[in-house]
């Protein structure tokens, strides 16, 4: 029982020291590319008349050819809903 109490607070210290020395390791990288595209997305089509997806698809493809597709598909979608949502 001690040797298992001991190999699992070993693994814990370890586990601390090792994100005090990698902090953003475990991170997602594309984290700010798919906020970037997100948003890139809400103020293309915000002040658009409302699009159906093919059309929200077209747009997006031909303005932002470099974004992530779907977060800015999303953006789009949440700036083409009614402001009473």
């Amino acid at each position: 029982m001690w040797v298992l109490a001991t190999v699992v607070v070993t693994l814990f210290v370890a586990g601390g020291v090792w994100r005090a020395l990698n902090p953003g390791a475990s991170e997602n990288p594309d984290e700010d590319k798919q906020i970037t595209a997100r948003q890139d997305g809400y103020y293309l089509c915000l002040n658009r008349r409302p699009l159906t997806a093919a059309q929200m698809y077209r747009l997006i493809k031909h303005e932002l050819p470099k974004d992530n597709l779907a977060a800015a598909l999303r953006g789009c979608q949440e700036a083409q809903r009614p402001s009473g949502d």
